[in-house]
């Protein structure tokens, strides 16, 4: 009989997701865990052995609910390379166990890799399509890029008109940079550019001090920035995050000026371009739009597309349900929401993790 065994880790504790899948998100690496508790909210990580073997790592995230609640969030994970029903039992009663000890409402699971529907949904309550637009939650649909292509051959294969911008661009006196360190000295010209495109593309931002916590905990190990100027002026800047193989752009704000000399198509090329150099497989543009949700993001999806790519899928969201009359109360609010945003025209969208 299969017998397992999870441990909470302790702060300083080694935890590597990536030994037991290479394309683990970096929602579930170790410094992300860092960023989190910096913002105030409780992170705990565990391990689960099996004959003294890793086979599942996650983190769990504590978000706040109304009167006193919480949940947690398991942002792409568990990460697990055991997919039977006999895993999956146990899973279920030590989140139960750790959530009851937490006052929890439910657990959100964002399995990595994908685990098929008809089998979770033997364990957990598949969440409904109206709680997945929310600014915590990681999107179900991304766009990457194969970096192992060449240079040449990545420019071929994107639409015709992208690959003139990234040319007219330079043409036309814009330049491109990278920056490694001192994340910090950019910082309030990263966030002024988010202001305005948040304000342009009618998104909403967090608070100031959220975007400023990940600024002071960037490290030029696991991330660098993308920059587009015209002159001394700043036009765009991306936040590009490093984790195995994968190089995932998860912010990014432009200016109002000059955005007729297409200054986010050659940035976009230039931040590609590092990813390859940094010997990344792939590029990950973020979330797109897809289905029944993100529909509010049809003109992003259109321009990441334009760069040549894959969608990539993750698995649908489930939820085990701890507290279930606070969990209804929690998905009939947010259908409420839902159904506000739609008729007033109005959208919340985040390309990015948060």
């Amino acid at each position: 009989m299969t017998t397992f065994v999870s441990r909470e880790l302790e702060k300083n504790e080694p935890f590597d997701p990536l030994t037991i899948h290479p394309d683990t998100p970096f929602t579930q690496a170790q410094f992300y865990g860092r960023w989190q508790a910096s913002l105030g909210r409780e992170v705990k990580r565990f391990v689960v052995l099996s004959g003294g073997e890793v086979i599942a790592y996650f983190q769990l995230i504590k978000y706040p609910l109304l009167l006193g609640k919480s949940y947690f969030y398991i942002p792409y994970g568990p990460v697990t390379k055991d997919s039977s029903e006999v895993f999956f039992t146990y899973l279920k009663q030590e989140l139960k166990q750790i959530a009851k000890t937490e006052n929890i409402v439910f657990v959100r699971l964002d399995f990595t890799p994908p685990t098929p529907n008809e089998i979770l949904s033997k364990f957990f309550a598949k969440a409904p399509f109206c709680t997945y637009h929310s600014a915590h939650f990681q999107p179900r649909v991304e766009w990457f890029l194969d970096l192992s292509k060449s240079g040449e051959q990545l420019l071929k294969e994107m639409q015709k008109k992208t690959r003139y911008n990234i040319h007219l661009a330079s043409r036309k006196g814009v330049t491109t940079g990278i920056v490694t360190a001192d994340f910090r000295k950019y910082f309030e010209d990263f966030y002024e550019l988010m202001s305005v495109t948040a304000e342009r593309n009618k998104f909403s931002l967090h608070q100031k001090n959220y975007y400023r916590n990940i600024f002071n905990n960037l490290q030029s190990d696991n991330a660098y920035l993308a920059l587009a100027r015209r002159g001394e002026k700043i036009l765009v800047i991306k936040l590009i995050i490093c984790y195995g193989p994968i190089a995932s752009c998860i912010f990014s704000g432009s200016s109002n000026e000059h955005r007729n000399l297409k200054p986010t198509d050659l940035v976009q090329w230039r931040a590609i371009c590092q990813a390859k150099k940094l010997g990344h497989n792939f590029y990950n543009f973020g979330g797109i739009s897809s289905g029944k949700i993100y529909r509010g993001w049809d003109g992003l999806t259109i321009f990441k597309k334009n760069f040549g790519g894959m969608e990539i899928t993750h698995s649908d969201l489930f939820d085990l349900v701890v507290q279930p009359f606070w969990y209804h109360l929690y998905n009939f609010r947010k259908l409420i929401k839902n159904v506000y945003r739609r008729y007033s025209g109005a959208f919340t969208a985040s390309q990015s993790t948060n």
